[in-house]
């Protein structure tokens, strides 16, 4: 036999189907919920357990709620009303035993909010109540940025926080996937730069340069830049007249700082940079890619993100033999794991493990002497 608990978790996650039907127009109730309504026990006491509690919950005894149909049923020669339904008569009984009434409420108001100011937003808020609720409190924000970048045509020559909207400094920042979803609808097409996912470029906003730092490796690479290092616009980065035979792009700091030198090489400083390496450097086509980055779940995916570019870069100390002997320096991560379809079998085998133990090893714990050592068997003088 069913219990009240187990019709409430029931009943609760039929809540989004019943306000899109409701936003609609169309109606679920009476609202049938499918039912074991068979009794456990054989005798008075095993009914009593069982029928007691559904009654003393449904809306028979508290006045809303669900409604149980009974019927008059001889079981063993003892007659016992029986349920035979479980059903919801209204919107009204659903919310109160789902105690989901104030989210209704507040979903309402949400949407009133929403549809005063964009009518043509029907659709998407009745597919999207559990977004609706989620951000209940930020609507009135949200619409005075949607107003503006509905009102005014790109491009907008104004960084994110310079944009003349009354909202906090980090606001669109902090809900720029909302936005997307909201100014994919609402914009015409040519006002929206498909193929850009950062917010800034996919609605022409002024981006916020990139610099990316470049080390050189062999003085005989010196006169193509003109000093040991700098950093560069990635912009300007693209313009250098020249092809190294091998490009090292190193996560950390200190790391980047204390690489050995290495001929005909150069190393790039990945912090900051990471995943935007891409377009922005095409001499990076014709040379020998080699990354590396912290032994963890995000120094994978970064290594994934950079073979959507370069397919042929290498990963260095990234591998269960550098984990082995310096693991004992690990400390504990934990992060979901994900689908990363471009590493090799090695580098997947290291990377479930560390997903597994939850481990994170930082590429700083590992000796110099062994980063030289590994070097020279990777690239021999």
């Amino acid at each position: 036999m069913i219990t009240p608990k187990e019709l409430l978790i029931k009943s609760e996650k039929l809540f989004l189907k019943v306000l899109y039907a409701h936003f609609k127009g169309a109606s679920l109730f009476p609202l049938i919920i499918p039912s074991n309504i068979q009794i456990s026990g054989s005798n008075f006491s095993d009914w009593n357990n069982d029928l007691v509690p559904l009654f003393e919950q449904s809306k028979e005894a508290k006045g809303k709620g669900y409604t149980v149909e009974w019927a008059n049923k001889k079981i063993n020669g003892i007659s016992q009303s029986m349920p035979t339904k479980i059903y919801f008569e209204s919107l009204e009984d659903f919310l109160y035993f789902t105690h989901k009434t104030q989210d209704y409420q507040k979903i309402t108001e949400a949407r009133k909010c929403i549809l005063l100011n964009f009518p043509t937003l029907l659709d998407w808020v009745n597919t999207n109540s559990a977004l609706v609720l989620e951000n209940y409190e930020q609507w009135n924000d949200l619409m005075k940025v949607c107003k503006y970048f509905t009102t005014y045509a790109p491009p907008h020559p104004l960084y994110i926080r310079e944009l003349p909207i009354e909202v906090h400094s980090k606001f669109i920042e902090q809900n720029t996937a909302l936005l997307k979803k909201l100014l994919d609808q609402l914009l015409p097409p040519d006002w929206i730069n498909s193929t850009e996912t950062d917010f800034s470029l996919r609605y022409s906003l002024k981006k916020v340069q990139v610099y990316t730092q470049i080390r050189i490796l062999d003085d005989d690479l010196k006169p193509y830049l003109g000093y040991d290092e700098c950093s560069l616009k990635l912009d300007d980065a693209a313009w250098l007249k020249w092809t190294p035979e091998k490009v090292f792009i190193i996560e950390n700091q200190t790391c980047f700082l204390t690489f050995p030198k290495i001929k005909n090489a150069v190393a790039i400083f990945g912090e900051g940079f990471k995943s935007r390496l891409s377009k922005h450097l095409p001499w990076l086509d014709d040379t020998r890619l080699i990354c590396w980055f912290d032994l963890d779940a995000a120094g994978f995916e970064m290594l994934n993100m950079i073979r959507e570019h370069y397919p042929k870069s290498e990963s260095f100390l990234m591998d269960m033999e550098t984990y082995t002997q310096f693991g004992h320096f690990s400390v504990a991560n934990t992060q979901r794991k994900s689908e990363l379809a471009r590493l090799s079998d090695k580098e997947k085998g290291c990377y479930e493990y560390l997903i597994a133990n939850k481990k994170r090893l930082e590429q700083e714990r590992i000796t110099q002497q062994y980063v030289q050592y590994q070097l020279y068997k990777l690239v021999p003088a």
